[in-house]
């Protein structure tokens, strides 16, 4: 009985610790990221390390600590967002613009094969 509560114990403090690591590299990595984004004119990494450290370890900690919660809701998210974002149906402007680039290139590869200038139809070239 005590051998596997302090399994079941062992258990959780090193699922805890685990998570708590990827949630701290997931958190850095935006921070840092969004550092870049807000004060371009200093390092990054240097600012994360004055400023966001502490709020980074924090959230990983309570990512640690709910892991029973935020692993299975984490995974559902990604599973959700693939999903969800997986190649949406085109809007009228996306089809346009697919259509402009397919009829630029359709026009270079007829220069390139002196194809331009003459008559054709829907069919080919005229005899």
């Amino acid at each position: 009985m005590l051998v596997s509560l302090l399994a079941l114990l062992v258990g959780y403090l090193t699922a805890a610790l685990v998570t708590a690591r990827v949630g701290y590299g997931i958190e850095r990595a935006r921070i840092i990221e969004l550092e870049r984004d807000w004060h371009a004119d200093e390092d990054p990494v240097e600012r994360f390390r004055t400023q966001g450290q502490s709020v980074a370890a924090s959230t990983a900690f309570l990512y640690g600590l709910a892991w029973p919660i935020v692993v299975p809701a984490y995974f559902f998210y990604r599973c959700a967002a693939l999903v969800i974002m997986r190649r949406p149906p085109a809007t009228p402007y996306e089809r346009a613009a697919r259509a402009e680039r397919l009829d630029a290139r359709i026009r270079e590869l007829e220069e390139s094969l002196g194809l331009r200038g003459r008559a054709l139809d829907e069919n080919g070239p005229l005899s």
